[in-house]
Protein backbone atom coordinates (compact mmCIF):
# COMPACT_ATOMS: atom_id res chain seq x y z
CA UNK A 1 0.00 0.00 0.00
CA UNK A 2 1.09 3.34 -0.84
CA UNK A 3 1.98 5.83 1.72
CA UNK A 4 0.01 8.91 1.99
CA UNK A 5 1.09 12.04 0.33
CA UNK A 6 1.95 14.00 3.65
CA UNK A 7 4.46 10.94 4.75
CA UNK A 8 6.51 11.02 1.57
CA UNK A 9 6.70 14.47 1.88
CA UNK A 10 8.15 14.65 5.44
CA UNK A 11 10.15 12.17 4.27
CA UNK A 12 11.18 14.31 1.34
CA UNK A 13 11.74 17.62 3.92
CA UNK A 14 13.80 15.30 6.17
CA UNK A 15 16.16 13.90 3.37
CA UNK A 16 16.74 17.78 1.93
CA UNK A 17 17.40 19.19 4.86
CA UNK A 18 20.11 16.52 5.64
CA UNK A 19 21.81 17.35 1.75
CA UNK A 20 21.54 20.60 2.92
CA UNK A 21 23.68 20.14 5.89
CA UNK A 22 26.29 17.98 4.38
CA UNK A 23 26.84 20.35 1.23
CA UNK A 24 27.23 23.02 3.63
CA UNK A 25 29.69 21.07 5.39
CA UNK A 26 31.52 20.20 2.35
CA UNK A 27 31.87 23.69 1.17
CA UNK A 28 33.05 24.42 4.64
CA UNK A 29 35.66 21.80 4.47
CA UNK A 30 36.71 21.34 0.67
CA UNK A 31 38.63 23.15 -1.90
CA UNK A 32 36.02 25.21 -3.88
CA UNK A 33 36.83 27.49 -7.13
CA UNK A 34 35.61 30.94 -7.58
CA UNK A 35 37.70 31.33 -10.75
CA UNK A 36 39.72 28.92 -13.42
CA UNK A 37 41.58 30.26 -16.01
CA UNK A 38 44.71 28.66 -18.64
CA UNK A 39 47.70 30.51 -18.26
CA UNK A 40 49.39 29.88 -21.83
CA UNK A 41 52.44 32.03 -21.16
CA UNK A 42 53.20 29.76 -17.80
CA UNK A 43 51.38 26.64 -18.92
CA UNK A 44 49.18 25.80 -16.05
CA UNK A 45 45.90 25.83 -14.88
CA UNK A 46 45.45 28.52 -12.52
CA UNK A 47 42.24 27.70 -9.63
CA UNK A 48 41.60 30.85 -6.91
CA UNK A 49 39.65 28.95 -4.43
CA UNK A 50 36.89 30.77 -2.30
CA UNK A 51 38.97 31.10 0.70
CA UNK A 52 41.67 33.50 -1.70
CA UNK A 53 44.58 30.63 -2.44
CA UNK A 54 45.63 29.99 -5.89
CA UNK A 55 46.35 26.45 -6.85
CA UNK A 56 48.13 25.89 -10.15
CA UNK A 57 48.65 22.26 -12.26
CA UNK A 58 50.38 21.53 -15.51
CA UNK A 59 47.70 20.18 -17.53
CA UNK A 60 49.52 17.18 -18.28
CA UNK A 61 48.77 15.70 -14.74
CA UNK A 62 45.27 15.45 -15.59
CA UNK A 63 44.25 12.11 -18.02
CA UNK A 64 42.65 14.06 -21.35
CA UNK A 65 44.32 16.97 -20.90
CA UNK A 66 48.31 16.25 -22.11
CA UNK A 67 47.65 16.98 -25.66
CA UNK A 68 44.76 19.60 -25.73
CA UNK A 69 45.89 23.28 -27.21
CA UNK A 70 45.61 26.03 -25.60
CA UNK A 71 42.46 27.30 -26.85
CA UNK A 72 40.73 24.03 -25.83
CA UNK A 73 42.90 24.59 -22.23
CA UNK A 74 41.29 28.08 -21.64
CA UNK A 75 37.35 26.55 -21.54
CA UNK A 76 38.35 25.31 -18.81
CA UNK A 77 34.57 25.64 -16.65
CA UNK A 78 34.05 25.77 -12.71
CA UNK A 79 31.43 22.61 -11.53
CA UNK A 80 28.22 24.55 -10.09
CA UNK A 81 29.09 23.48 -6.66
CA UNK A 82 32.81 24.31 -6.95
CA UNK A 83 34.66 21.58 -6.42
CA UNK A 84 35.27 19.93 -9.77
CA UNK A 85 36.69 21.49 -13.59
CA UNK A 86 35.07 20.48 -16.91
CA UNK A 87 36.18 20.94 -20.14
CA UNK A 88 33.47 20.03 -22.65
CA UNK A 89 35.49 19.96 -25.78
CA UNK A 90 37.83 17.70 -24.79
CA UNK A 91 35.43 15.45 -22.30
CA UNK A 92 37.46 16.31 -19.09
CA UNK A 93 36.64 16.10 -15.80
CA UNK A 94 39.14 16.89 -12.50
CA UNK A 95 37.96 17.29 -8.98
CA UNK A 96 39.94 20.03 -6.94
CA UNK A 97 40.51 17.77 -3.80
CA UNK A 98 41.68 15.05 -6.09
CA UNK A 99 44.04 17.90 -7.82
CA UNK A 100 45.18 19.05 -4.62
CA UNK A 101 46.10 16.01 -2.94
CA UNK A 102 48.04 14.80 -5.43
CA UNK A 103 50.20 17.83 -5.94
CA UNK A 104 50.65 17.69 -2.03
CA UNK A 105 51.13 14.08 -1.66
CA UNK A 106 48.91 14.08 1.24
CA UNK A 107 48.61 10.22 0.84
CA UNK A 108 52.39 9.46 2.23
CA UNK A 109 53.25 12.63 4.39
CA UNK A 110 49.24 14.03 5.60
CA UNK A 111 48.79 10.34 7.82
CA UNK A 112 52.02 11.36 9.80
CA UNK A 113 50.67 15.03 10.55
CA UNK A 114 47.12 13.64 11.69
CA UNK A 115 47.82 11.09 13.64
CA UNK A 116 50.48 14.20 16.10
CA UNK A 117 47.25 16.47 16.48
CA UNK A 118 46.79 17.38 20.13
CA UNK A 119 43.21 18.07 22.08
CA UNK A 120 42.09 17.95 25.19
CA UNK A 121 39.84 14.93 24.60
CA UNK A 122 42.23 12.67 23.02
CA UNK A 123 44.43 13.30 25.90
CA UNK A 124 41.55 12.48 28.54
CA UNK A 125 41.04 8.93 26.20
CA UNK A 126 44.73 8.57 26.55
CA UNK A 127 43.99 9.12 30.20
CA UNK A 128 41.40 6.51 30.67
CA UNK A 129 42.37 3.72 28.66
CA UNK A 130 45.77 4.09 30.87
CA UNK A 131 43.51 3.21 33.38
CA UNK A 132 42.10 0.44 31.87
CA UNK A 133 45.37 -0.87 31.82
CA UNK A 134 46.05 0.44 28.71
CA UNK A 135 45.65 -1.40 24.92
CA UNK A 136 44.39 -4.66 25.47
CA UNK A 137 47.00 -7.80 24.66
CA UNK A 138 46.65 -9.30 21.13
CA UNK A 139 44.73 -12.59 20.87
CA UNK A 140 47.02 -15.89 20.28
CA UNK A 141 45.39 -16.14 16.69
CA UNK A 142 46.16 -12.43 15.71
CA UNK A 143 49.71 -12.85 16.78
CA UNK A 144 49.88 -15.77 14.63
CA UNK A 145 48.45 -14.33 11.86
CA UNK A 146 51.16 -11.65 11.56
CA UNK A 147 53.75 -14.17 12.24
CA UNK A 148 52.38 -16.18 8.98
CA UNK A 149 51.86 -12.46 6.54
Amino acid sequence: MAKPATDQYDEFLTQNEAAVREAREADRIEPRANVALYDAERGVVLVELRSGFVFGFPPERVPGLRDASAAELSEVRISPSGDGLHWDDLNVDASLTGLMADALNLREWAPRLMGQARSEAKARAARLNGLKGGRPRRSQSARKAKKSS
